[in-house]
C-alpha cells in the first residue's frame, strides 16, 4: 500500500514580523509551514530533509538548489575575496506527505531509500526523497521510540519489550523484553551495538550476544560518539550523563536549567554538548570528567575538568545545538528561535537566525556539512547552505 505525497505544497507565508538577517536571507531557503515541527532527519543518500510536523504529516526539502549559495559566489580577481549575489530564482515548495501518525512521528534514516516515519499510534511508513509513501506496519501497539543502523536494521521500542526488524518486510529478528518502554535507542556507528535507554537504566551490546546494564536511565535524548568509544545521554531532569564503554567509567553532570533535549558530539572536536544551559555546555573527552565508575559525579560545569566555554552566556536557554560532522563547529538554537554557530572552545558567535519568539526544536546538519536544517514550534523550516569558504 503507498500513496504520493503532494507536490508543490504550498506553504503559508512567513509572519511579517520574522524579518531574518542578511546572512540568513542570502543564505536560506526558508518556509512557513500548517504546523509545528517537532524533530528532522536527512536520508542516508543525502537527497532531501525531511521535517516532522505535530499534525503527522512531513515535509520534505530537496537538499539540490538550482540557485544555491555556491551557484551565486563569485571570487574577485584582484582581492580574491568571496561574494554572493542575491537569489534571482523562486525557491521550491516543500513536498507535504498526507497524515502518517497521530501526532509528530519520529524519523530515522531508512537504509535502502528516504526515510521512515514512525507514529507513536503504531504505523510506520517509509517515504522516498519524491515522496511516495509506503506502508511498512500498521500495527496497533504504541512506538515509544525507533532507530535504524544504516545496514537494513530497526529498533522499536514498545511498552515492555525492544525489537530489532529487517527493514524490508518487517521481519522480526529478536526481542528484548524491558521493564516498561525504552525512551530512547541508539546504534554505535562503529560496531552496531544497540542502546537502549530505560528510566533508569541504560542497556548496551550486540542483540543476539546479550546487553550490560548500566545505572544511567533517562528519558532521551540518546547518543554515540562517531567511533563509539562513547555514549551520553539526558537524564530527563536537570543533567545528562557520559559513559566511556571501553571501562564502564562515567561521569553525571547536573544542574542545568533545563532537561538537556539535546546531545552532540563533535568528532573534530574531540567534546561532548548538551542543551539546557544559557550557552554551549561542553567537555572535551580527553580530559573527561569522570566519576569513579560506580556512582558518578554529580558536577556543575565550573567544577568540571575538561569544560569548553564556547560561545556567549545570554539570558535565553539553548534548546537545540548540532555539532558539524567535520569541523570544530557546533550551531546553537534558542528558546526565542535565535540561531548561532560558534567555533568549539571559541567564545566569539555567529549571528545566523534573528530570535523571533519562536523556539528552536529541530536542528540538524547535512552529512557533508553543506546544509544546517532548522525547524520552529510555529511551523517555520529553513535549510542553510553555508558554503566552505565561510568558515575559512
Amino acid at each position: 500500500m503507498s500513496d504520493t505525497a503532494t507536490p508543490e505544497a504550498p506553504a503559508r507565508p512567513a509572519p511579517q514580523q520574522a524579518v531574518q538577517s542578511p546572512l540568513f536571507d542570502l543564505l536560506a531557503r526558508s518556509w512557513q509551514l500548517e504546523a509545528g515541527i517537532s524533530g528532522l532527519a536527512f536520508d542516508a543518500a543525502g537527497k532531501i530533509a525531511g521535517f516532522a510536523l505535530e499534525d503527522g504529516r512531513l515535509a520534505l526539502m530537496a537538499l539540490e538548489d538550482a540557485d544555491g549559495p555556491i551557484s551565486r559566489m563569485r571570487v574577485e580577481a584582484d582581492s580574491g575575496r568571496s561574494t554572493i549575489r542575491p537569489r534571482e530564482k523562486p525557491v521550491a515548495q516543500p513536498v507535504l506527505t498526507p497524515e502518517l501518525a497521530d501526532g509528530a512521528a519520529m524519523l530515522a534514516a531508512s537504509g535502502s531509500i528516504g526515510l521512515i516515519a514512525a507514529g507513536r499510534d503504531g504505523r510506520i511508513h517509509r517515504v522516498t526523497p519524491r515522496g511516495q509513501v509506503i506502508a511498512m506496519t500498521d500495527k496497533a501497539s504504541p512506538i515509544f521510540a525507533i532507530a535504524t543502523d544504516g545496514a537494513g536494521r530497526v529498533a522499536i521500542a514498545r511498552d515492555g519489550r525492544t525489537d530489532l526488524h529487517e527493514e524490508e518486510g518487517m521481519a522480526r529478528l529478536i526481542g528484548l523484553l524491558t521493564p516498561g518502554p525504552a525512551h530512547a535507542l541508539a546504534f554505535a556507528p562503529d560496531d552496531r551495538s544497540l542502546a537502549v535507554m530505560l528510566e533508569e537504566t541504560v542497556l548496551i551490546g550486540q542483540p543476539r550476544q546479550g546487553y550490560e546494564s548500566h545505572p544511567l536511565g533517562g528519558k532521551g535524548p540518546l547518543g554515540f560518539s562517531a567511533d563509539g568509544a562513547w555514549v551520553a545521554g539526558s537524564n530527563g531532569k536537570d543533567g545528562i550523563w557520559l559513559l566511556r564503554r571501553a571501562d564502564g567509567t562515567t561521569a553525571r553532570i547536573g544542574n542545568f536549567r533545563a532537561a538537556p533535549s539535546a546531545i552532540a558530539f563533535s568528532k573534530s572536536a574531540g567534546a561532548v554538548f548538551a542543551s539546557g544551559a544559557f550557552r554551549a555546555a561542553g567537555w572535551s573527552l580527553a580530559e573527561p570528567p569522570l566519576g569513579d565508575g560506580q556512582t558518578g559525579n554529580q558536577m556543575t560545569g565550573n567544577q568540571m575538568t575538561g569544560a569548553l566555554k564556547t560561545g556567549r552566556p545570554g539570558l535565553v536557554l539553548i534548546d537545540k545545538l548540532a555539532a558539524h560532522p567535520r569541523r570544530d563547529l557546533i550551531a546553537l538554537g534558542t528558546a526565542d528561535g535565535a540561531v548561532s554557530i560558534a567555533r568549539i572552545g571559541q567564545p566569539e558567535e555567529m549571528p545566523l537566525r534573528h530570535a523571533d519568539g519562536s523556539a528552536v526544536t529541530a536542528l540538524a546538519w547535512s552529512a557533508d556539512g553543506l546544509h544546517l536544517a532548522i525547524g520552529t514550534a510555529a511551523g517555520s523550516a529553513a535549510l542553510v547552505t553555508l558554503p566552505e569558504q565561510l568558515f575559512k
